[in-house]
């Protein structure tokens, strides 16, 4: 059995679509109220996103120093822990280096002028006792 094939309709012409000038004014038209209807909203969406970009630096800038903070004050507890016990021996092996500076230096001191020689403790001085007035008694002749 053959076949029986369609023979294809032929393509219709289209006519040309001829725009008139007022078909173009209405399209620019539409346009812009669109344009301008899409930068309102990206305004409202950009303004409203600023106050919430504004909000989250905000808080990730105050974590951020709770944070640096919190370090800080965990380095000085440890800083100080270490430091006070060395900080009493040094200040122990200066006062004793400068007791000991002064005791050998103190005669050269006083040979060059620089220092006066240490004085002597004398006695402290006693205040004289008040006389009493004295009684005078009649003798008999």
């Amino acid at each position: 059995m053959a076949r029986k094939t369609s023979k294809r309709a032929a393509a219709r012409t289209a006519k040309p679509v001829q725009f008139q000038p007022h078909d173009l004014l209405l399209a620019g038209i539409g346009a812009v109220s669109l344009g301008r209807k899409q930068a309102i909203k990206s305004y409202a969406y950009t303004i409203d996103n600023a106050s919430d970009l504004r909000a989250r630096a905000g808080a990730a800038v105050q974590d951020a120093v709770e944070t640096v903070n919190d370090s800080v004050i965990a380095f000085r507890k440890k800083a100080k822990a270490k430091v006070g016990p060395v900080k009493k021996q040094v200040i122990a092996l200066a006062t004793e280096a400068k007791a000991q500076a002064e005791t050998r230096l103190a005669p050269v001191l006083v040979k060059l002028g620089v220092k006066k020689a240490p004085a002597k403790r004398t006695a402290a001085k006693k205040k004289p006792v008040a006389k009493r007035p004295v009684k005078r008694t009649r003798r008999a002749a």
